[in-house]
């Protein structure tokens, strides 16, 4: 299986990446397509790429920003090691990703949407829906996949 790109931009569209970089950390849930669920641990890191960042780190107006995340999740039956790269230009978003437990990798797309990013995740078996939404110094991700046994993942990461 294979979960990435949990890019996230605060509200402000002149900057949409201030605060992004380091360190987030948080639990979620995993759901199965069967209803069972299970509690997640989570870690990412952000690293912005400066093409034309502003100093304050923000993306100006048309101009484009890289974006790493590493993202580790694991609980007990359940563990993802994922590297995305994006590429941020204006509102639109564009990557690769790749997760490691699994070895499967894939194609990243969507839009910047102002508290977050609409994303699509492709891989050769396997795609997925992922919403990202900021708030101050917290984050909510939830991912649905198509495909899995796996129907939803749902994570809160905070960096206060």
């Amino acid at each position: 299986m294979a979960l990435a790109l949990a890019g996230v931009v605060p509200s402000s569209p002149a900057s949409p990446m201030v605060g992004i970089d380091g360190r987030w950390s948080g639990w979620g849930s995993i759901t199965m397509e069967d209803g069972s669920s299970e509690q997640v641990k989570c870690v990412a890191t952000y690293f912005t790429k400066e093409p034309s960042v502003t100093t304050e780190g923000g993306i100006s107006k048309g101009g484009s920003a890289g974006l790493q995340q590493n993202l580790r999740c694991a609980s007990q039956s359940f563990r993802i090691d994922a590297v995305a790269n994006l590429n941020v230009s204006g509102d639109a978003v564009s990557g690769n990703w790749e997760e490691r437990t699994y070895a499967a990798q894939g194609s990243v797309s969507g839009r910047l949407t102002g508290p977050g990013f609409n994303l699509l995740i492709q891989g050769s078996n396997f795609s997925a829906a992922m919403t990202v939404a900021i708030a101050s110094c917290m984050q909510v991700i939830t991912i649905v996949p198509r495909g899995l046994q796996v129907s939803r993942i749902a994570i809160s990461l905070d960096k206060c």
